[in-house]
C-alpha cells in the first residue's frame, strides 16, 4: 500500500496544487485507510478550506506557498527532524550523504554579516584557482548575496563538473577581486585523518556516514595494520550520523558474523526492519575503544551500542545525543520531499537509541521501557533512556564564556587572516608571549567587548529599576567595577585555551583541516590520552567488559 501511495504521489504531483492538497491528507493519515469515511471528510475540509482562500482571499496567494504552509502546519505537530524539503535544501540533503559534490570546494560560514570562506579543500577547483580563507564573498554570477540564506549560497556555488562560476570576492588588504572557476567533483571526507599514536595503538576519526565510509575505514585499518597495529581507538566525537547501512557496515568490521546491529521498529513497536553483522575480516579481534560525546549521534550511535550491547570494545566519552529516530526522504518532485520520521533504532539488548519527549506536541504512546535496565552479551548492565551511556565516563571539553565569545565575535579568525598576509608558518607553529601580547592588543583595537553574564544580568536591573537614591547608586558602583574588574582577567584567566584556540585557526587556515588533526590527535589529548591508559592496563579492560 505505501508503494503504491508513494507512486500516486509523484504522479499526482505533476498534476498541481489540488492534487497535491489530497496528498496533504494521506500523509496526515499516516498512509493508512482505518475509519476512511472520517478521513475522506477531513481531506475534503482540507481541499474545500484550500479552494477557498485560493478563490477569495483578498490578496492573490501563491498556490506553491499554500500548499508549502498546509505541509508545513501538519509537519509543527511531529517531531523536530520531520521536515518539508525544497529548492535548494533538497538538494543540498542528497549530496551530503553522497559523499560528494560537483562545485568549487569551499567551506562557508558567516562572519561579520558577509559570507566567508573559511577553508579550501585540498586539489579542489578553489585550491588551484588561488580563492584563500577569509576571501569575503559579495557576489556570484554577477548577483549580489549579501543577506543571502548560507544554503542558497552553497547551492549557487555548485553545479555539474565543467561548468563555470563568477565569484566577486573581497579580500582583507586587496579590495574586490573576481574569478572565474571551473566546477568539479569534491569528496567529502568521512574519515579525515587517521595514524599510529603509539608504537601498536591506531587511532582514525570518522566525521560523517556517508556513502563510501566504510571504503574509507576499511582501507584506514588496512594501512594501519601494515603499520604493526594491535589495538584501535575510533573517534566519533562530534560525528552526526548519516547513512543506517553504511554504519551497519562499519559495525560489522569489529563484531563476529550474525551478531544483530540494530532494528527499525514503526507504529506499534513492530519491527520492520533487522540488521546483523557481515563478520567483515577487518577488526575482530584485538582491543578496541569508541570515543563519543554528546554530539555523537544517530548512525554513530548505532555503531557505539552494538560495540557496547556485544561487549566488543570500551565506551569513553559523555553521555551521547540520543538522535535514535530513523527518517525517510519521500520525493514528490525534482526538488521537493517529506523527510518523515517512520521508526525507531533499537539495539540488540533491547534499549531505544531516542531520548523521550521527543514529539512536539503529543507524547509517544509506544511503551519501548526507556528508562528500564538492560544487559549485554556478557551480562553487564546498560541503561535505556536514550543515548549512549559510557562504559568510563569524561566530561565535555566545556568552552569558557569569555572564549566562546572570542570565537562568535571571528577574532581567532580575523587575527589568523591578517597575521598570515605578511607571515609564513610551519605546520608545528607555536604560540608564544610576544604573539598573545600581539593579539590582546588586536582585540582592543578591533572593538570586541566582551559582556559577561553578570555584566548583562547588571544591566537589566538597572534596566529595570524605577527608584533612585544615592546609596542604591553607591552600591551599583561596587558591584559595576567589580564586574569589570573580572572582566579584565578573563584573558589571563583563559590564557591557554585562547592559546590552543589561535594556534588551531592558524594552522588550519595554512594548512587545513588534516594538520589540526595531526596536532591535536595526539597521546596527551584527553580523551585519547585515557583511552591509551585503558588499553595498557590489561586487567581494567578486561574488567570493564566482564559481568557485574
Amino acid at each position: 500500500m505505501k508503494r503504491l501511495l508513494l507512486n500516486l504521489i509523484r504522479i499526482l504531483s505533476r498534476y498541481g496544487w489540488n492534487a497535491t492538497l489530497v496528498i496533504l491528507g494521506l500523509l496526515a493519515a499516516g498512509f493508512t485507510w482505518s475509519s476512511s469515511d472520517e478521513l475522506y471528510d477531513y481531506i475534503k475540509l482540507i481541499d474545500r478550506a484550500a479552494l477557498a482562500i485560493n478563490s477569495s482571499y483578498v490578496e492573490e496567494i501563491d498556490n506553491f506557498d499554500l500548499v508549502t504552509a498546509g505541509i508545513d502546519g501538519m509537519i509543527s505537530k511531529l517531531d523536530a527532524h520531520s521536515k518539508l524539503l525544497t529548492g535548494s535544501e533538497y538538494l543540498y540533503l542528497k549530496q551530503e550523504t553522497d559523499g560528494e559534490f560537483e562545485g568549487i570546494g569551499v567551506s562557508l560560514a558567516v562572519h561579520h554579516d558577509t559570507l566567508t570562506v573559511e577553508s579550501i579543500l585540498e586539489d579542489s577547483p578553489a585550491y588551484f584557482h588561488g580563492l584563500r580563507p577569509g576571501d569575503r564573498i559579495v557576489g556570484v554570477d554577477g548577483a549580489d548575496v549579501s543577506g543571502t540564506d548560507i544554503s542558497d549560497v552553497k547551492m549557487k556555488l555548485r553545479g555539474p563538473s565543467g561548468t563555470s562560476v563568477s565569484l566577486r570576492i573581497h579580500r582583507p588588504g586587496d579590495g574586490e577581486l573576481d574569478f572565474t572557476l571551473v566546477r568539479g567533483k569534491v569528496e567529502l571526507k568521512a574519515i579525515p585523518y587517521f595514524a599510529m599514536i603509539s608504537s601498536n595503538i591506531g587511532y582514525v576519526k570518522l566525521m560523517r556516514f556517508s556513502d563510501g565510509s566504510s571504503r574509507q575505514m576499511r582501507s584506514a585499518i588496512r594501512e594501519l595494520k601494515k603499520q604493526n597495529m594491535r589495538s584501535l581507538i575510533v573517534d566519533l566525537r562530534d560525528n552526526p550520523g548519516g547513512l543506517l547501512l553504511e554504519s551497519v557496515k562499519i559495525a560489522s568490521m569489529f563484531l563476529p558474523a550474525n551478531t544483530g546491529i540494530v532494528e527499525t521498529r514503526t507504529r506499534g513497536n513492530a519491527v520492520s526492519e533487522s540488521y546483523s553483522s557481515a563478520g567483515e575480516p577487518d577488526f575482530q579481534s584485538g582491543e578496541l575503544i569508541v570515543l563519543v560525546n554528546s554530539q555523537t549521534a544517530s548512525a554513530a550511535e548505532i555503531v557505539a551500542g552494538a560495540i557496547q550491547d556485544h561487549d566488543r570494545g570500551i565506551i569513553i566519552g559523555s553521555t551521547t545525543y540520543g538522535k535514535g529516530l530513523v527518517q525517510q526522504v519521500m520525493q514528490f518532485t525534482d526538488d521537493t520531499a517529506l523527510k518523515l520520521t517512520t521508526a525507531k533504532y533499537f539495539l540488540p539488548s533491547g534499549r531505544c537509541l531516542q531520548k523521550p519527549d521527543w514529539m512536539k506536541a503529543a507524547k509517544s504512546t509506544n511503551d519501548e521501557r526507556l528508562d528500564s535496565l538492560f544487559r549485554t552479551d556478557s551480562g553487564r548492565l546498560v541503561f535505556g533512556g536514550g543515548g549512549i551511556l559510557p562504559d568510563v565516563y569524561i566530561d565535555d571539553q566545556l568552552v569558557a564564556p569569555f572564549v566562546e565569545a572570542l570565537i562568535w565575535n571571528s577574532c581567532f579568525f580575523d587575527y589568523a587572516v591578517d597575521f598570515l598576509k605578511t607571515h609564513v608558518i610551519n605546520p608545528d607553529y607555536k604560540i608564544n608571549d610576544t604573539l598573545m601580547a600581539d593579539f590582546e592588543r588586536f582585540l582592543k583595537t578591533s572593538g570586541f567587548q566582551y559582556r559577561s553574564a553578570d555584566r548583562i544580568s547588571l544591566d537589566n536591573f538597572e534596566d529595570s529599576l524605577s527608584i533612585s537614591s544615592d546609596s542604591l547608586t553607591f552600591a551599583l558602583g561596587l558591584i559595576d567595577r567589580e564586574i569589570a574588574r573580572r572582566e579584565r582577567w578573563q584573558f589571563d584567566s583563559n590564557y591557554a585555551y585562547i592559546s590552543r584556540n589561535l594556534r588551531q585557526s592558524m594552522i588550519h587556515l595554512a594548512y587545513g583541516d588534516e594538520a589540526i588533526y595531526r596536532i591535536e590527535m595526539t597521546p596527551t589529548e584527553p580523551g585519547i590520552a585515557r583511552a591509551i591508559r585503558v588499553i595498557a592496563d590489561t586487567n581494567q579492560y578486561n574488567s570493564i567488559l566482564a559481568t557485574h
